[in-house]
């Protein structure tokens, strides 16, 4: 083989900082953007959440910025969550599930009511429930990672109230889903 650039040097591949393992944690909200769905029937309220507490608090921006200084800008924050509003025509879980969410928020915020204003959630305190998922990635291998998949109360991380969530398996890549890191840093400010 042909060399391919000047200055070779070989040395031992990056240990990035990983993304939390699967389980509870209390976190901040640090961000909030509107986006469109990925079917485009509505807008989704898009959380960016950090770990506050605990072994891994700081992890999500310390991923993002270990990434970030090695594969430049295209890198997404991981620490994101959709809340999907409900529409007359959904099925009843996609209700229950939003205002599940919000129920959480308020619970963890004493005096906080929710009022339809999707930026008065920026610093508000709130429990996230992280999952492992398999999906299929673009080179068509299987691959992991993990997810903020649900919010809970502050007091019952604390207290190890949240179940352990099952893991998610994609059937196919494509569209928008929450292992696909969603880009808030756009319009959010990344505070670290």
């Amino acid at each position: 083989m042909k060399a391919t650039y000047s200055g070779f040097e070989a040395k031992k591949a990056s240990n990035f900082a990983q993304l939390p393992p699967p389980g509870a944690y209390v976190a901040e909200i640090q961000g909030v953007k509107l986006e469109d769905s990925y079917d485009k029937t509505r807008e989704v309220i898009v959380l960016m959440l950090e770990i506050t507490e605990g072994d891994y608090k700081g992890q999500y921006h310390k991923v993002y910025e270990e990434q970030k200084n090695a594969f430049g800008d295209k890198v997404k924050y991981r620490g994101t969550m959709q809340l999907v509003p409900f529409l007359e025509s959904d099925e009843p879980w996609v209700k229950t599930r939003f205002e599940g969410n919000i129920w959480c928020i308020m619970q963890s915020n004493d005096g906080y009511e929710w009022d339809w204003d999707e930026k008065k959630l920026k610093g508000k305190k709130v429990g996230i429930n992280i999952r492992k998922s398999i999906y299929t990635g673009k080179d068509g291998e299987q691959k992991e990672t993990t997810e903020i998949a649900q919010l809970e109360t502050i007091e019952d991380v604390k207290n190890g109230k949240c179940r352990k969530l099952k893991e998610r398996v994609q059937k196919k890549s494509g569209g928008s889903s929450s292992s696909e890191p969603t880009d808030v840093t756009d319009s959010v400010e990344v505070p670290f």
